[in-house]
């Protein structure tokens, strides 16, 4: 088994960043987009969701084929077709259009998510596992900080269709480091077994599906919040894009601390009995910020609340990274395929349901309640092995 190393943990880190930089960086814009794409808050919020479910569908095709060839290759094809994506949304000129490319994007960006997970089980098992998963959320919990701020400077300079540009320029750089410093993990690929073969085993895997099930709601928390932040920060706090770029970089600080401390306390204490108490944190620091939705809070009240958001998503690097020893390594592909669609899915549905009727700060902090009281309700059951 390899040692921890962080110039790999960086590198997949950026792979697994595809995510937040699909949803994360041209959230600033969203109200822009709806302006001058003559459209509805809720169809520029479609772009979103669209992203979502194909970086969630697009990992059932991309997992499975890597158990099959290998890694590299996937990965390599992912990252092209992402640039590709990313430059056709910049060209597009009607809300529909955007939408069904950001889907493709999605698609493509879900290669870097589900690859750099199997690249990892790969290579690590055990506790070491979920130390690396730790240490892949702490790299990947930049990407929150930065791409917000970033994308607000943009959206308050330019074009909201630089944003797009930009996304192709480092789907690039990720397609050439990727060439250049990512070996071919898997050794042994999976011969015989066809892929519903594989992914009814996985399936039926009832400690995997556990952890699968409460990292995909912690996550559909978390995009109820990404979602609708943008239009209650702007609308109804009145703060500007980039006043809205900063607050919403607390989130990657949030993840940043929540996996350092996770890492460490991994080394000491089981994961199960740290997820547990993490689900009951998280569902009571929801409770808190549904409480103080009914008032009108001030600024550094919000960061504190959103803070405690993003901390709290954190504990799912500790069901991730147990989901993913719960299976063979010649299955991790399809594994980790089946765990990214969950997460994605469940996220994108979750990010328009809670801005039906219009986006409130107290819709917004409903979804994140029930969506983690869910996760602990899973959490709380009798493990089955």
């Amino acid at each position: 088994m390899a040692k921890l190393s962080f110039s790999f943990a960086a590198i997949l880190g950026l792979l697994t960043a595809i995510g937040p930089l699909c949803s994360d960086f041209y959230l600033p814009a969203l109200p822009e987009i709806a302006t001058q794409l003559n459209t509805s808050t809720t169809l520029t919020q479609l772009s979103l969701t669209s992203a979502l479910i194909g970086l969630g569908l697009g990992q059932l095709f991309f997992g499975p084929l890597s158990d099959r060839i290998g890694r590299k290759t996937p990965l390599l094809l992912s990252l092209l077709l992402f640039v590709l994506a990313s430059v056709l949304c910049a060209s597009t000129q009607n809300i529909y259009a955007l939408i069904g490319w950001r889907f493709v994007q999605g698609v493509a960006g879900a290669g870097g998510s589900v690859l750099a997970r199997s690249i990892a089980r790969d290579s690590y098992h055990g506790s070491m596992l979920t130390q690396f998963f730790a240490l892949l959320m702490t790299v990947n919990g930049i990407a929150p900080v930065v791409s917000p701020v970033l994308g607000g400077f943009i959206a308050s300079h330019f074009d909201w269709r630089m944003l797009f540009w930009v996304m192709a320029g480092a789907g690039l750089a990720l397609l050439i480091a990727s060439q250049l410093f990512i070996r071919e993990s898997l050794t042994e690929k999976q011969s015989g077994e066809s892929l519903a073969q594989t992914a009814r085993t996985v399936l039926k895997n009832r400690r995997f599906m556990r952890y699968c099930l409460i990292q995909a709601f912690m996550l559909a928390g978390l995009f109820a919040y990404i979602g609708a932040s943008s239009f209650v920060m702007q609308n109804e706090y009145g703060l500007s894009a980039m006043q809205f770029s900063l607050l919403f970089g607390v989130n990657g600080i949030g993840l940043i601390v929540s996996a350092l401390i996770f890492s460490r306390l991994a080394r000491r204490h089981s994961a199960e009995g740290l997820m547990r108490t993490g689900l009951v944190l998280a569902v009571s620091c929801a409770g808190l910020t549904l409480l103080f939705a009914w008032m009108q809070l001030s600024v550094p009240a919000l960061i504190a609340l959103f803070f405690t958001v993003a901390f709290n998503s954190g504990i799912s690097t500790i069901a991730g990274s147990e989901a993913m020893s719960a299976v063979d390594v010649k299955e991790s592909g399809t594994a980790s395929a089946i765990l990214g669609m969950l997460m994605f899915l469940f996220g994108g549905i979750a990010a328009p349901l809670a801005g039906i009727g219009g986006e409130t700060m107290l819709k917004m902090s409903l979804a994140v309640l029930v969506s983690y009281g869910i996760a602990l309700a899973i959490g709380s059951r009798t493990q089955n092995a």
